[in-house]
């Protein structure tokens, strides 16, 4: 499966499409045994939903303190104590997020044709470290973050930070997102969306469809 010849670039969302947030999972169970599960589907629901919130309200501030606020709620939530080592602990981790398996031997296939970058709501620190962490630094020409702008994905001036930066129009520039929602608002801008299909989880209804429907990264080869 090819991209269309016109694609020069690819980008790709962070969280849930080269890393993956399930690495974390080893530090929530040592920290709540078997509440670990409840406490880590409601971080990452709050963590998404606080980004949208933030946005609509103009009130901005970075991921890692989103991610932040998104655990206490949590924890919150489930009447835990969250004490201030525990927390330091699980954020940390964020900064050595795992890759899935097959992401390094793509990434390094893939950039002997295309440009690659990275675009995430995460800001800069978070991001860069986990790619130094996973060594792949070498894979990518820019590693660009939603903090530029104050604002969160799906955002068009997100997006739009990728035409921007590379100097393309949106037609040379593919993102890749296992987000449904990331997927909409990378085709609402007008970006050649790929939806990187990881569960089975449908497609977003609002008429901003995927260009492509991939179940593996490989078949961007």
């Amino acid at each position: 499966m090819s991209l269309p010849e016109t694609i020069k670039i690819i980008v790709f969302d962070a969280y849930g499409t080269l890393f993956n947030v399930r690495s974390i999972e080893d530090g929530l169970q040592s920290h709540f045994g078997d509440r670990a599960e409840r406490i880590s589907s409601i971080w990452r629901q709050k963590q998404l939903e606080y980004t949208w919130l933030r946005t609509l309200m103009n009130k901005y501030e970075p991921f890692s303190e989103v991610t932040k606020e998104a655990l206490e709620f949590a924890c919150k939530h489930e009447n835990i104590t969250l004490s201030s080592e525990i927390r330091n602990d699980l954020l940390n981790r964020y900064f050595e997020l795992s890759v899935f398996e097959e992401v390094p031997d793509l990434l390094a296939e893939l950039s002997q044709k295309y440009l690659l970058a990275i675009l995430s709501n995460a800001n800069l620190l978070m991001l860069k470290r986990a790619v130094a962490y996973n060594r792949l630094d070498s894979y990518f020409e820019a590693v660009l973050s939603a903090d530029s702008v104050g604002l969160f994905k799906p955002r068009p001036e997100v997006y739009e930070i990728a035409t921007r930066h590379f100097g393309m129009v949106k037609g040379e520039i593919a993102f890749v997102s296992s987000n449904t929602w990331d997927v909409a608002g990378a085709a609402a801008y007008g970006l050649y969306a790929i939806r990187l299909k990881r569960g089975e989880k449908p497609m977003d209804t609002m008429g901003f469809e995927s260009s492509l429907e991939i179940d593996h990264l490989s078949l961007l080869i």
